[in-house]
């Protein structure tokens, strides 16, 4: 399966290389442009230096990288996540698999981030959570999600 996880923080980078692992084509995008080029030469995401970047694993910073993607995990800080979404809304696929990992509540609406996800996708979205450690997830430490 095709698969795009949006935002390359320690826990996107962690589901990528999980994604990778289990024989999905992954595409990790990152808010910030300098970094594809560092990521793609080194394997390394400054964020989660403990963690390998599979070769099998493209980096992009352009939304129009989930084009295509039956699955979409949403990875990205609360607070740009309403603005991200809007950015990946018109290049999700109709089906899209939407997953939404950000915790927190929206200042001002009290949303939870699945909700904004929502929202701004016009896509039903599944929430993952749980006590894990990004850490963990990217080495294959076996560790609980909810």
């Amino acid at each position: 399966m095709k698969a795009a996880v949006v935002g390359s923080g320690a826990w996107g980078t962690a589901l990528a290389i999980c994604l990778n692992k289990n024989g999905h084509d992954v595409v990790l995008w990152t808010f910030e442009k300098d970094l594809v080029a560092q990521m793609c030469e080194t394997r390394h995401n400054p964020r989660l230096p403990i963690a390998v970047l599979p070769d099998g694993i493209e980096i992009s910073s352009d939304y129009s990288c989930v084009s295509g993607c039956q699955l979409v995990v949403v990875a990205t800080p609360s607070f740009p996540i309403r603005g991200v979404c809007k950015g990946i809304a018109p290049y999700l696929e109709e089906n899209a698999v939407v997953v939404c990992v950000t915790k927190g509540l929206e200042d001002g609406t009290l949303l939870r981030m699945s909700e904004v996800v929502e929202q701004e996708t016009g896509h039903k979205v599944v929430a993952l959570t749980g006590p894990s450690h990004a850490e963990e997830v990217a080495v294959g430490i076996p560790t609980g999600c909810l």
